[in-house]
């Protein structure tokens, strides 16, 4: 927490110069299984590149209180809109029932709000931009800020990368292992070129001990699995049943850590190319690891999309 605080204290100066196993199908688990695609397709969406922005985390602590209401109000009611237009998941729809509800609009989008600020509080706190030390007042602001981009990610989530059919057909399946490599490795790189340029992937290097980095790695694990197999994302075959009963765990852990250590690659690869892997081994482990939580998510992602 010490660097990013020192690196937002640096930002107001500037300003001021210049200006688990599966998923239960029973009625419990199909809404947890809801809930957990929100926050996890909110990442996928829109999430992690703005989560891990320095100036969001100075805007958060900075901005007037009025100001971050109104960005707030006008951007959650935008949301609000996008999810009355368009719906809030594919599944929920009614053909013969297309009248407005408003009780279940007012449910899906305090969902949407809620899955918003756990993404965001669950990454930050992983990364130490926010922590057990920060006051109650500073985390409330944060994912006051976060909650718009994050909003609008889970609500096209939930649209576009709604759940699977029965019968529908992975497509992941079909492929050799070389081209899924590729899949993932196209993701990776796509979701993560622009944080990989980045000097927060210092700052956020040099605030990650190891226990932290224990806590990145697991999340990147966690997030891969459920992308793979649990929330059944469209593009995914159903994994309940028959087929699901026919895979055992460690297929899915193996996959799961083929495209962790895909992203850890490109995560390696990147900070190569643009010169930040110049220091100690200790160091520039530190700064792979801060960087493969979005490119594993990327090359997961890839596989569900692509």
């Amino acid at each position: 927490m010490k660097a990013v605080t020192v690196v937002l204290s640096a930002h107001e100066g500037g300003a001021n110069r210049g200006g688990e196993g599966s998923i239960p199908m029973t009625a419990g688990g199909g809404v947890l299984r809801n809930q957990i695609r929100g926050v996890t397709g909110a990442l996928v969406v829109s999430g992690v590149t703005i989560l891990l922005t320095v100036e969001m985390w100075w805007l958060a602590r900075q901005r007037p209180a009025s100001n971050m209401i109104a960005y707030a109000v006008i951007g959650l009611g935008v949301v609000l809109f996008i999810t009355r237009s368009s719906g809030f998941r594919v599944e929920e729809e009614d053909e013969n029932n297309p009248e407005y509800d408003p009780v279940r609009l007012t449910v899906n989008f305090a969902e949407l709000v809620l899955q918003s600020v756990v993404a965001a509080v669950v990454v930050l706190f992983v990364y130490g931009v926010i922590d057990a030390s920060s006051s109650l007042h500073v985390v409330a602001r944060t994912a006051l800020l976060q909650v718009v981009p994050l909003g609008f990610g889970a609500a096209l989530a939930n649209r576009l990368l709604h759940e699977a059919e029965d019968g529908d057909d992975d497509s992941a399946e079909e492929r050799t292992l070389h081209e899924n490599v590729a899949v993932f490795a196209a993701g990776a790189i796509f979701f993560s070129l622009p944080l990989g340029a980045s000097i927060e992937m210092n700052i956020l290097a040099a605030n990650a001990d190891w226990p932290r980095m224990a806590a990145i790695i697991a999340l990147s694990l966690l997030i891969t699995y459920l992308i793979l197999y649990e929330l059944e994302f469209r593009g995914q075959s159903r994994r309940r049943s028959e087929e699901r009963e026919r895979r055992e765990m460690i297929i899915q852990a193996g996959q799961t850590c083929i495209v962790y250590a895909v992203g850890v690659g490109v995560s390696a690869l990147l900070l190569w190319g643009f010169g930040y892997l110049t220091f100690t081994l200790a160091v520039n482990v530190q700064k792979v690891v801060v960087l493969s939580f979005p490119t594993t998510v990327g090359g997961a992602a890839a596989r569900v999309i692509l």
